[in-house]
Protein backbone atom coordinates (compact mmCIF):
# COMPACT_ATOMS: atom_id res chain seq x y z
CA UNK A 1 0.00 0.00 0.00
CA UNK A 2 1.35 3.38 -1.19
CA UNK A 3 1.53 5.95 2.37
CA UNK A 4 0.23 8.97 0.79
CA UNK A 5 -3.33 7.24 -0.47
CA UNK A 6 -2.95 5.64 2.86
CA UNK A 7 -2.05 9.03 4.90
CA UNK A 8 -4.80 11.63 2.97
CA UNK A 9 -7.46 8.64 1.08
CA UNK A 10 -8.11 5.77 3.46
CA UNK A 11 -11.70 6.33 2.98
CA UNK A 12 -12.02 3.97 0.20
CA UNK A 13 -10.55 1.24 2.11
CA UNK A 14 -12.21 1.88 5.74
CA UNK A 15 -15.39 2.85 6.12
CA UNK A 16 -19.03 2.79 7.65
CA UNK A 17 -18.46 0.95 11.23
CA UNK A 18 -15.19 0.29 11.22
CA UNK A 19 -13.98 3.64 10.18
CA UNK A 20 -16.87 4.95 13.20
CA UNK A 21 -15.18 2.72 15.68
CA UNK A 22 -11.76 3.64 14.88
CA UNK A 23 -12.67 7.70 14.85
CA UNK A 24 -14.42 7.35 18.23
CA UNK A 25 -11.65 6.05 19.53
CA UNK A 26 -9.54 8.35 18.23
CA UNK A 27 -11.41 11.22 19.49
CA UNK A 28 -11.70 9.70 23.36
CA UNK A 29 -7.70 9.07 23.06
CA UNK A 30 -6.79 12.44 21.87
CA UNK A 31 -9.95 13.47 24.71
CA UNK A 32 -8.18 11.51 27.67
CA UNK A 33 -4.08 12.74 26.39
CA UNK A 34 -5.99 16.39 26.76
CA UNK A 35 -7.28 15.78 29.85
CA UNK A 36 -3.84 15.22 31.80
CA UNK A 37 -2.51 18.33 30.71
CA UNK A 38 -5.64 20.85 30.25
CA UNK A 39 -5.93 20.69 26.35
CA UNK A 40 -9.00 21.74 25.12
CA UNK A 41 -10.34 20.85 21.79
CA UNK A 42 -13.35 23.08 21.43
CA UNK A 43 -14.20 23.85 18.01
CA UNK A 44 -13.85 21.85 15.08
CA UNK A 45 -10.84 23.09 14.41
CA UNK A 46 -9.56 24.65 17.72
CA UNK A 47 -7.27 23.41 20.55
CA UNK A 48 -6.45 25.40 23.35
CA UNK A 49 -4.52 24.98 26.41
CA UNK A 50 -7.22 26.03 29.50
CA UNK A 51 -8.39 25.27 32.58
CA UNK A 52 -8.59 21.97 34.12
CA UNK A 53 -11.84 19.65 34.62
CA UNK A 54 -13.37 16.42 34.81
CA UNK A 55 -11.62 14.01 32.21
CA UNK A 56 -15.24 13.50 30.44
CA UNK A 57 -15.44 16.97 29.06
CA UNK A 58 -12.50 16.98 26.69
CA UNK A 59 -13.64 13.93 25.62
CA UNK A 60 -17.02 15.38 25.21
CA UNK A 61 -15.58 18.80 23.27
CA UNK A 62 -13.54 16.16 20.68
CA UNK A 63 -17.30 14.50 20.11
CA UNK A 64 -19.39 17.71 19.77
CA UNK A 65 -16.69 18.70 16.74
CA UNK A 66 -17.19 15.73 15.43
CA UNK A 67 -20.73 15.46 15.61
CA UNK A 68 -21.76 18.94 14.35
CA UNK A 69 -19.22 18.91 11.39
CA UNK A 70 -20.87 15.61 10.17
CA UNK A 71 -24.38 16.56 10.56
CA UNK A 72 -24.03 19.45 8.55
CA UNK A 73 -22.22 18.07 6.00
CA UNK A 74 -24.85 14.81 6.09
CA UNK A 75 -27.40 17.35 5.85
CA UNK A 76 -25.30 19.56 2.66
CA UNK A 77 -24.74 16.07 1.42
CA UNK A 78 -28.08 15.20 1.09
CA UNK A 79 -28.89 18.46 -0.79
CA UNK A 80 -25.82 18.30 -2.94
CA UNK A 81 -25.46 15.08 -3.90
CA UNK A 82 -26.78 13.73 -7.04
CA UNK A 83 -26.28 10.19 -5.88
CA UNK A 84 -27.49 8.27 -2.62
CA UNK A 85 -24.88 7.63 0.01
CA UNK A 86 -24.66 5.95 3.70
CA UNK A 87 -25.12 8.54 6.30
CA UNK A 88 -23.31 5.47 8.44
CA UNK A 89 -20.42 5.88 6.04
CA UNK A 90 -20.03 9.74 6.62
CA UNK A 91 -20.27 9.61 10.28
CA UNK A 92 -18.28 6.88 10.67
CA UNK A 93 -15.24 8.49 7.99
CA UNK A 94 -15.67 11.78 9.66
CA UNK A 95 -15.01 10.75 13.06
CA UNK A 96 -11.75 8.92 11.66
CA UNK A 97 -10.79 12.21 10.09
CA UNK A 98 -10.17 13.40 13.53
CA UNK A 99 -7.41 10.64 14.51
CA UNK A 100 -4.58 13.65 13.52
CA UNK A 101 -6.00 15.33 17.35
CA UNK A 102 -4.22 12.39 18.56
CA UNK A 103 -1.18 13.50 17.05
CA UNK A 104 -1.70 17.29 18.53
CA UNK A 105 -2.00 15.76 21.81
CA UNK A 106 1.07 13.93 21.80
CA UNK A 107 2.63 16.79 20.66
CA UNK A 108 1.57 19.16 23.54
CA UNK A 109 2.98 16.83 25.94
CA UNK A 110 6.77 17.94 24.83
CA UNK A 111 8.96 19.43 27.66
CA UNK A 112 8.64 23.44 28.13
CA UNK A 113 5.51 23.77 25.64
CA UNK A 114 3.32 24.39 28.81
CA UNK A 115 6.05 26.33 30.41
CA UNK A 116 5.98 28.66 27.60
CA UNK A 117 2.52 28.91 26.66
CA UNK A 118 1.62 29.89 30.52
CA UNK A 119 4.70 32.28 30.21
CA UNK A 120 3.04 33.53 26.95
CA UNK A 121 -0.54 34.22 27.71
CA UNK A 122 0.68 35.80 31.47
CA UNK A 123 2.86 38.19 29.85
CA UNK A 124 -0.13 39.19 27.00
CA UNK A 125 -2.55 39.59 29.80
CA UNK A 126 -0.30 41.54 32.52
CA UNK A 127 1.29 43.70 29.84
CA UNK A 128 1.83 47.46 30.21
CA UNK A 129 1.49 49.84 27.34
CA UNK A 130 5.07 50.24 26.01
CA UNK A 131 6.27 47.46 28.13
CA UNK A 132 8.28 44.37 26.26
CA UNK A 133 7.19 40.99 27.10
CA UNK A 134 9.91 38.64 28.73
CA UNK A 135 9.56 35.25 27.15
CA UNK A 136 11.53 32.02 28.52
CA UNK A 137 14.60 31.14 25.40
CA UNK A 138 16.08 27.65 25.35
CA UNK A 139 14.48 24.72 25.12
CA UNK A 140 11.11 25.68 26.47
CA UNK A 141 10.39 27.72 23.49
CA UNK A 142 12.13 25.12 20.49
CA UNK A 143 9.69 22.99 22.14
CA UNK A 144 6.60 25.52 22.00
CA UNK A 145 7.57 26.68 18.65
CA UNK A 146 7.64 23.24 17.16
CA UNK A 147 4.79 22.25 18.51
CA UNK A 148 2.83 24.85 17.03
CA UNK A 149 4.58 24.06 13.73
CA UNK A 150 3.03 19.97 14.48
CA UNK A 151 -0.37 21.74 15.47
CA UNK A 152 -0.86 24.12 12.48
CA UNK A 153 0.57 20.65 10.22
CA UNK A 154 -2.00 18.51 11.99
CA UNK A 155 -5.25 20.74 11.75
CA UNK A 156 -4.32 21.49 7.80
CA UNK A 157 -4.17 17.31 7.69
CA UNK A 158 -7.57 16.64 9.33
CA UNK A 159 -9.44 19.56 6.98
CA UNK A 160 -7.97 17.24 4.38
CA UNK A 161 -9.23 14.34 5.45
CA UNK A 162 -12.58 16.03 6.24
CA UNK A 163 -12.85 16.92 2.91
CA UNK A 164 -11.59 13.69 1.35
CA UNK A 165 -14.54 11.92 3.78
CA UNK A 166 -17.13 14.37 2.60
CA UNK A 167 -16.43 14.23 -1.35
CA UNK A 168 -15.79 10.38 -1.40
CA UNK A 169 -18.65 9.35 0.52
CA UNK A 170 -21.22 11.73 -0.79
CA UNK A 171 -19.73 11.34 -4.37
CA UNK A 172 -19.46 15.07 -5.09
CA UNK A 173 -16.64 16.89 -6.63
CA UNK A 174 -15.85 20.71 -8.24
CA UNK A 175 -15.82 23.77 -6.72
CA UNK A 176 -19.53 23.88 -5.73
CA UNK A 177 -19.14 21.05 -3.54
CA UNK A 178 -15.72 22.41 -2.35
CA UNK A 179 -17.65 25.78 -1.55
CA UNK A 180 -20.55 23.86 0.10
CA UNK A 181 -17.93 21.69 2.46
CA UNK A 182 -16.22 25.15 3.48
CA UNK A 183 -19.27 27.06 4.19
CA UNK A 184 -20.31 23.68 6.19
CA UNK A 185 -17.07 23.51 8.14
CA UNK A 186 -18.03 27.56 8.84
CA UNK A 187 -21.44 26.35 10.49
CA UNK A 188 -20.27 23.40 12.04
CA UNK A 189 -17.65 25.81 13.88
CA UNK A 190 -19.80 28.31 15.42
CA UNK A 191 -22.30 25.20 16.74
CA UNK A 192 -19.55 23.50 18.12
CA UNK A 193 -18.36 26.75 19.50
CA UNK A 194 -21.81 27.20 21.16
CA UNK A 195 -22.62 24.07 22.12
CA UNK A 196 -19.06 23.80 24.12
CA UNK A 197 -19.69 27.18 25.95
CA UNK A 198 -22.88 25.74 27.36
CA UNK A 199 -21.28 22.97 28.53
CA UNK A 200 -18.01 24.32 30.04
CA UNK A 201 -20.99 26.88 31.74
CA UNK A 202 -22.75 23.98 33.06
CA UNK A 203 -19.87 22.18 34.45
Amino acid sequence: MKLTPFLFSPFHRVAGALSLGLGLGAIGVAGLIGAGQGLHFDGVLDVHVGFRAPWWVFVAEGLIDWICLAVVLLGAGRVISGTAFRAIDLLGTQALARWPTVLIALACLAPGFHRYSAALVKSLTGLKPGVVPTLPGGVDALAFWLVTVVMLACTVWMVALMWKSFSHCCNVRGGKAVAVFVVGLVVAEVFSKVLISALVRAV
